[in-house]
């Protein structure tokens, strides 16, 4: 006789399944390298707490945990095309004065976003960039 396996929690495990089809959707629809899966990740689980949940009478989890409602205004499209001014002590006669780079996530701190830089493979925080949601993928 096999002994009897516990149950998973089928919640949980459910909650995985749909994080893990929503990364695939974000990274592949955007046509991002599979290396920001975490930054996928982070994004959307921020967004979802975010959000509001009939369970917790249309409140968002953070409301329910906290008693305040999360402010959305600074909520973007994961892999929109970004631009950030260069300074002008950082940059030479004929270099661009703009840069390219990816959105690819929140921080704690209102209004500073994560963006990954293509051409370096790195993924830095941001405050002044512009964001151009038309172009995207």
């Amino acid at each position: 006789m096999t002994p009897h396996k516990p149950q998973q929690n089928g919640v949980a495990e459910r909650k995985n399944w749909s994080i893990v089809g929503t990364l695939r959707v974000m990274l592949h629809g955007q046509g991002l390298p599979l290396h920001l899966w975490d930054e996928a990740c982070n994004t959307m689980v921020y967004v979802q707490n975010c959000s509001p949940h009939w369970i917790l009478e249309m409140k968002t989890l953070e409301e329910a945990y906290s008693i305040k409602r999360p402010d959305v205004g600074n909520f973007r499209s994961f892999g929109s095309p970004v631009y950030f001014h260069v300074t002008k002590e950082a940059w030479k006669k004929l270099d661009p004065i703009k840069e390219f780079r990816i959105f690819v996530g929140y921080t704690n701190t209102p209004h500073n976003y994560r963006v990954y830089m293509p051409t370096s493979w790195m993924t830095v925080v941001h405050r002044d960039i512009r964001f151009s949601e038309e172009k995207v993928m």
